[in-house]
This record gives structure tokens, sequence and C-alpha cells, in this order.
């Protein structure tokens, strides 16, 4: 990060959001991301030396102009800032514009969480790659939700998703790896689904507008494909429209993305019930449900990257030899010495 050009703020929080992705085993936002972040630097989308600032401050919510930098930098701003404005007001909001990718939505919910408050955290993507429901080519983005509930003592209840079936850069990890993608997931301009890894990744990316990836529920109407779609569309207006991003679809250069935080204190909003105590009791109902597989427990948003936390923070987190491969060859162009040592599985 630093030599991408980062200060020592702005690399300190990117590495903390990447490196929490990636323990919490969401290997497509975690360093992953790095290859692609340099070449958008490379590009000129990405100013590695931008600060965000505070553009307006009306009592409730602020908008922040994230100034084409590091989206992790800019996403921590707005998450801190409807933090702050939650403790005074009950409810706080932050929009952000002029923004590039912020990762895995759900850390900046879970930022909130930790500290007692309900975190919500949504933003526009760049470039056109979920299909609309019925239509033939893609337009808008994978316009990801992540949301927080503190419950006690406890790890937050945590949902971080899409809207649609997967984000693009799960399809990125298959590609790595060299796995199939599911028959859902990427559709041609026919509608019919793209298993292939790669030639899914590449079509995806060369923004021919061939290939789209699907709305969370599917293809079509009758998977409620078009639910997906709708949420895409609510997250669209809530992320963009409020602090003046780009309308989705492919563009040359920049594409301005927004993001929108809100963070609710539940003490100010009802003091005389406790919400963390609420949520820890409905998740450990849900929890005890029967499962229709005794060896297959029921679990709850969250329950996944809780268990990866604690298996790759004690066995390490895996990495595609093709990865480390890109890596290498970052550290070589940009002059840094390569830190990572190949171990054998545990």
């Amino acid at each position: 990060m630093r030599a991408f050009g980062a200060d020592a703020r702005a690399a300190e929080i990117c590495t903390e959001v990447m490196f929490h992705t990636d323990l919490s085993g969401i290997d497509s936002h975690g360093i992953s991301m790095l290859p692609i972040y340099h070449q958008e630097i490379a590009e000129g989308s990405i100013d590695p030396a931008a600060a965000p600032v505070v553009e307006h401050d009306h009592r409730a919510s602020v908008l922040i102009d994230a100034r084409a930098g590091f989206g992790h930098l800019a996403g921590h701003a707005g998450m801190r800032q409807a933090m702050a404005k939650a403790r005074e007001y009950g409810i706080g909001l932050a929009t952000v514009h002029r923004a590039n990718h912020y990762g895995a939505a759900g850390y900046y919910a879970i930022m909130a969480a930790r500290e007692g408050l309900i975190g919500l955290s949504m933003c526009s993507t760049r470039g056109a790659l979920q299909t609309p429901t019925g239509a033939k080519h893609p337009f808008m983005g994978t316009n990801p939700i992540g949301f927080a509930a503190p419950a006690g003592d406890d790890e937050p209840v945590v949902l971080d998703m899409a809207t649609t079936t997967v984000p693009l850069n799960k399809v990125k990890v298959h590609e790595l790896t060299g796995r199939q993608l599911g028959a859902d997931w990427v559709t041609d301009t026919t509608g019919a689904p793209v298993r292939n890894a790669a030639a899914a990744y590449a079509g995806l990316t060369d923004e021919s507008g061939n290939y789209g990836l699907s709305p969370l529920g599917g293809p079509g109407p009758q998977a409620a494909g078009h639910k997906g779609y709708g949420l895409a569309t609510m997250v669209q207006i809530l992320s963009a429209a409020l602090g003046g991003a780009d309308q989705p679809g492919n563009r040359d250069g920049f594409h301005d993305v927004g993001y929108t935080f809100i963070a609710i204190d539940p003490g100010l909003v009802n003091p005389a019930n406790p919400a963390a105590g609420y949520t820890a009791q409905l998740r450990e109902d849900l929890r005890a449900a029967a499962p229709l597989d005794p060896a297959v427990p029921v679990q709850v948003a969250g329950d996944p990257q809780i268990a990866h936390r604690a298996d790759r923070s004690a066995h390490g987190i895996p990495l595609a030899a093709r990865l480390t491969d890109q890596l290498a060859a970052l550290c070589a162009d940009l002059g840094c010495r390569y830190l990572l040592e190949a171990q054998p599985p545990a």
C-alpha cells in the first residue's frame, strides 16, 4: 500500500479491511484485489494520495467527497461519521461520492456493531455487471448490502451480501482456482448459463456486455431474480442518488461510486429495551432450530465468517497459487520485498 502511494494511515486502514475480509473467508474482496487496485491506479481511476473530506454536514447527516482515493479509507471515514451522528441523534447517515471499490460491505457495518451500534452499509459499484430481469445485457452493479447488530458479549449478527447471485470477485476466485461456476451465476445474451470461470470473468470485465451476473435469486422472475434486481435498484438510489454519484453502466475513465452508511444507537432509540439482548436471544433460538441434517446445524447470518476467522487464525489463510504469483509479480513491479512463504497444508 505504501508503494502504491498511500500514506501511513491509509495503508493501515486498507490493510486492516483486506486482512479482516480474508480472515473471514471472503477471499473475493481481500488481497486478491491488490492487482486490480494497481491497474486502476495506473489508469488514473484511483488517486492513492487522496484523503476524503466532509463536503456537507447537517444535523444527523454528512456528505463526504472521497476525492477518488482508496475506497476503504473513504468507507472507514463514512461509517465513523455516521456513528458519531448516531451517538448524538440516535441515528446517523453518511453518504460518500467520488469513491472507488471499498471491499466487503460487511466490514463497515461491523465497525458500528463493535461499538454497540446497529450498522448498515451499501454501495453502488463500478461498471455494468448485473443483468436486469428480462434484459439481454448487464447494466446494474453488484450493489452489496452489509448489516450488523450487536449481540451482547458475543460476535455481532452480520449480513454481508451482493444483490447479484455472486459478486464479480467470486467469479475471479473461481478463475484463479480453475473451478466451474454455479449454473445460475453468469448468463450470456441469450440467458444461457456460462460455467467456464475464465471465459465468464473475461467476458464480465471486457465491458462488451455479452456476459452478466444474475440478480440475487437467479435469472428470470420464476427464480425470484426480480427481487434481487429490485434490491439492487434500491441500493443504487440510496448509495448514488443521495450523494450524487454516477448512474450505473460502463463508462470510460473514472466511475463515480457512491456509498451510504447508517448507524443506529439502540440505547437512544429505546433506553428501556436493550436490543443487543433481543438479538442474542433471537440468534440462539435460530441456532437451536431442528436441522434437516443433524450433522449440519442451523446457522445465522455471520456464523460462517465466525468459523472462518477461528480456523484461519489458527491455521493461516489459504491463497491460490495463481494469486501468489500475481502478488509476487506486483511486488517486483513496485520494488517491494515479497514476504509470503509457501507452507504445506496442516
